[in-house]
This record gives structure tokens, C-alpha cells and sequence, in this order.
């Protein structure tokens, strides 16, 4: 028998995404439904998207509360009977509270939807809100709150979000545990009675959707349940922090977290692309400059990231590290330092060729199984962009040149614009 085992496999380049478009059908009750057929096991997800995140909220900590108690309760059923009948079948139920939207999702084995679709139906259409299941669910969040404040990661992280959008900011995180003590039952109940029903909600199905399941879903969702709230909510100013660097002391810390970062455009901005291969290039894979000069060749960290977080209606460049505490300052010294490299000196294409092969692939991987897809479409839905933008991202990840590199570092990596924010020992 011959061996090949000495012979590489040959190497693809890819040239476009191949995505198939979601079938797309309006149901009467309003709600926009999208079916994504595909994979080879006989499993279907379904996933709600609610405009109903933070950005919708009265106060803080209404839509977190209220996609936390989504599960806990209709007017037929108990929080227990509700999880015991989920469990029977096998199925998963998540209900996840975000800044734009909020997703109640359901993945279950194909032949078991007609006894849970019913159920699904009857969790997101008739929560009812028990008001012993809202305490123990808001005492959990403020514990879980009191320990977070110890953990300088998170404390850095989401201080670095209040600074750059101001504490006001719906995308920026409440500051202490106190304030779950301000969020009330009645006000977790109105948001969801606001922004749970038909006509605010878009439906993802993927997997095994034929026909049947088409029909169950239909029959299941299609009429119009809830009352239509009619919201509108002006574009909240930002309010960033004159102060672009703090320190928070943790004195327990067994080490220092560091988050640095700015606004920048959005998925819709001509950069966007160019500034996601920056960034990777930056500070967002095993081999980028950060990683080499930071963890390989100093020690400062076992590891550092920086990526663009993307929300609906804004966009945050971020660096987070997490370091000893006598070396953070030379963190952050070498973080600006590689910031300066890329707006100075061209970047080799023995590095970019590498970099381009490692985001194509990511990029695939994106794509790999019906649920992928799902989620890969939803984001673009959501975000109101086409699906021609992956093919904007590809073109960007194969032909931005090292001049282009340069030009975008100069425009958007310029440590003056930086906030900085610590959290640990001094």
C-alpha cells in the first residue's frame, strides 16, 4: 500500500462565502421568521430575538431581570414543572439578556417538538412573573455582583465601559451590586409585557426544518400574541469620562487587570473591514504583536487580546490583559509601544500572508453547520448590513496592502485617544 503520508494536502484559497439565504416568510402576527435547512442530525434550534436589550430598558436592570425570569413560570405552569419538562425530552431552553437584543432559544431533537413547541410557546407568550422566583433570582445577581467585585478582570472591563460611554449609557454596566436593589418585579414585568410580543420578534429555525416543522411553528407562533408597544428611543448621548486613566485598588488581588481601548466606527463605516485585520494583527491571535512581545518574549502575561466588539448603534476597540501588579505599568508601556509600531513601520507580508490564511479560515468556521449560519445571519439582520458584507470582510482580509495597514493604525490606534483602566494592587 502506497503511503501519502509525506504528501501536504493541497491549500485553498477562498475567494467567497458561499451563503445560502435564509428562507424568509412574515407570519400574520407580525414576527419574522427565517429558516436556515441544513446539517445531517435530525436536531432544530430555535432562537428569539427580541428588541428588547438594554438599549429599550426604563432602568437599569429591567431586561436582565425580565429575560432571567422568562423560564420561571406561566400562568399554567411552575419554574420546576417548566425545567422538569425540558429535561424529560433532552432539550436545552436559554433566555440571554444582551445590549440591543434579547434571545430565548430552544434546541431540541426533531421528534420531540410537537410536546415542546406547545411548552415554548406558553414560556415566551405567558411568563408570569412569581414574585418568589424574582427574589431568589435577584439575590442570586446581587451575589453573584459582590464576588464579581472582586475579580479585577471584570472590574476592569466594566469600569473601561462606563468610562468610555459614560455610567448613563445603556451599554455601559451598572457599578454596583446595590443596584439590583433598585429593580422591581413591576418593572421587569413591564418591560417584558413591552417588548415581548409577536410583532417585536424575529425567529431564527435551523437544522432539520422541512415542511413538518415549518407547519408546528406556524401553528405554534403564527398568530399575533402580546400588545404592541409603540417605543422609540433617541440616540442616547456619549458621555465619556474626561479622565482617560484609572486605577481601582483591590488590595486581595492576586494579580492586576488592564483594559484599554476607545470607540470606534461601526459595522457600516468603510473601515470597519480594514480595522478587523488591524486588530487581529494587533493583539488578536496566538502570533499577533501583542502575544510575541508581551507573553513570548517578555513574560508579562500567559495572555492578551484585543478585538472590535461590535453592538447595533456603537463599536469598542479593547485591549485586556491580566498581569502581575509590578509589571503593570511595563504592560502598558510595551501595549502602546507595539500601538506606535504599527503606525510607524509597515508590516511584513511574510507576517500578513499567515494572518490572511488564519481570518479565511476563522471566517469558514463561521459557516460550518446550519447553526453557525444561523448565527452568523442573525448578527447581520440585526445589525441592518447584507450578506454581501462577508464578501466586504474577505475582499478586506485578502487585499489591504501594508500602506493601508499603516494609515488605518495612524487613524485609529493613537495612544492619546486610548482609555486605560486598572484594577488590582498598587
Amino acid at each position: 500500500m502506497s503511503s501519502f503520508r509525506t504528501i501536504a494536502p493541497q491549500v485553498h484559497s477562498v475567494e467567497k462565502i458561499d451563503f445560502v439565504e435564509p428562507v424568509h416568510q412574515l407570519l400574520p402576527g407580525g414576527t419574522s421568521f427565517f429558516t436556515l435547512y441544513g446539517g445531517t442530525q435530525e436536531i432544530v434550534k430555535l432562537d428569539f430575538s427580541f428588541k428588547a436589550g438594554n438599549w429599550f430598558e426604563s432602568s437599569k436592570l429591567e431586561s436582565l431581570m425580565s429575560a432571567s425570569m422568562i423560564s420561571e413560570g406561566t400562568t399554567g405552569k411552575s419554574a420546576r414543572e417548566i425545567a422538569d419538562r425540558i429535561d424529560f425530552y433532552g432539550a436545552q431552553l436559554n433566555s440571554l439578556p444582551y445590549y440591543d437584543n434579547n434571545y430565548v432559544s430552544l434546541l431540541s431533537l426533531k421528534k420531540h417538538l410537537p410536546h415542546l413547541l406547545p411548552l415554548f410557546a406558553e414560556i415566551i407568550q405567558d411568563a408570569s412573573f412569581p414574585e418568589n422566583e424574582f427574589e431568589i433570582i435577584r439575590q442570586k445577581r446581587k451575589q453573584r455582583a459582590q464576588v464579581d467585585a472582586e475579580k479585577v478582570g471584570l472590574v476592569a472591563q466594566r469600569n473601561f465601559m462606563r468610562a468610555v460611554m459614560g455610567k448613563d449609557h445603556p451599554y455601559a454596566p451598572v457599578a454596583t451590586s446595590e443596584s439590583y436593589d433598585q429593580v422591581t418585579l413591576e418593572g421587569a414585568k413591564s418591560h417584558y409585557l413591552r417588548h415581548y410580543y409577536s410583532g417585536n420578534a424575529t425567529l431564527f429555525a435551523s437544522g432539520d426544518v422541512d415542511d413538518s416543522v415549518t407547519k408546528m411553528i406556524v401553528d405554534n407562533f403564527g398568530a399575533g400574541w402580546g400588545t404592541p408597544f409603540p417605543f422609540k428611543k433617541d440616540q442616547p448621548e456619549v458621555q465619556g469620562s474626561e479622565e482617560k486613566k484609572l486605577f481601582l485598588e483591590r488590595e486581595n488581588a492576586n494579580q492586576n487587570a488592564v483594559t484599554i481601548g476607545k470607540r470606534v466606527p461601526t459595522q457600516h463605516h468603510p473601515d470597519s473591514a480594514g480595522l478587523k485585520l488591524v486588530t487581529t494583527i494587533f493583539g488578536g491571535y496566538f502570533g499577533s504583536r501583542l502575544m510575541s512581545n508581551l507573553r513570548e518574549e517578555k513574560g508579562l502575561t500567559y495572555g492578551i487580546h484585543a478585538s472590535v466588539v461590535s453592538f447595533v448603534r456603537d463599536a469598542i476597540f479593547m485591549i485586556h490583559a491580566e498581569v502581575t501588579a509590578e509589571k503593570t505599568e511595563e504592560a502598558i508601556r510595551e501595549i502602546f509601544y507595539e500601538m506606535q509600531r504599527l503606525r510607524e513601520e509597515l508590516v511584513p507580508e511574510s507576517e500578513l500572508e499567515p494572518l490572511r490564511s488564519f481570518l479565511l479560515g476563522r471566517m469558514l468556521e463561521d459557516f460550518d453547520g446550519p447553526f453557525a449560519r444561523a448565527q452568523s445571519f442573525s448578527s447581520l439582520y440585526e445589525a441592518e448590513l447584507e450578506v454581501g458584507y462577508f464578501d466586504k470582510i474577505i475582499h478586506a482580509i485578502k487585499t489591504t496592502t501594508p500602506e493601508q495597514i499603516r494609515d488605518l493604525a495612524r487613524r485609529y490606534l493613537d495612544p492619546e485617544t486610548m482609555y486605560t483602566v486598572a484594577a488590582g494592587k498598587r
